[in-house]
């Protein structure tokens, strides 16, 4: 009977342990702004345009900006293809984003898969792409806002 409450008690500080993430804990939200979101001219534009501005925003809120309050970025689609070649559907994206009054980043990836799911593949290069950007992004606004020796 003595060790079943010391089990019990170990058990819930094992579980509060694990479920409570230090940088979640710790983490500011930080204002995130997309003062323009573009996409070259061409078959799609605002559909293209409009999906990279809300997984952009998506990306942003898991990403961790440091002590920044508010941030002002922009991005561009500087090149997006999507051709089928035999039996492989291939997909090329490159995104730059611009923390406004700062540096640029670039991500760029290219991604091969079957024809019938082209939709899915666009999307899911269209994310990976934003990811990459929010991440660095989020890095430069970091080494920006940290005070230099």
């Amino acid at each position: 009977m003595w060790y079943a409450p010391r089990w019990l008690l170990s058990a819930v500080v094992a579980l509060t342990t694990l479920a409570a993430s230090p940088t979640l804990a710790l983490a500011r939200e930080t204002k995130v702004e997309w003062k323009s979101v573009d996409a070259p001219a061409g078959e799609g534009q605002t559909q293209r345009a409009r999906t990279l501005r809300k997984l952009l925003t998506s990306a942003a809120k898991k990403a961790d900006f440091g002590k920044a309050k508010s941030v002002v970025l922009s991005a561009r689609i500087v090149e997006f293809t999507s051709a089928t070649r035999g039996d492989v559907h291939r997909v090329s994206c490159t995104v730059l984003g611009r923390v406004v009054g700062g540096a640029t980043a670039r991500s760029r990836i290219s991604f091969g898969g079957r024809p019938s799911e082209r939709q899915a593949l666009e999307k899911q290069v269209l994310t990976m792409v934003a990811n990459g950007v929010v991440g660095r992004l989020a890095s430069i606004v970091r080494a920006r806002s940290e005070p230099r020796d």
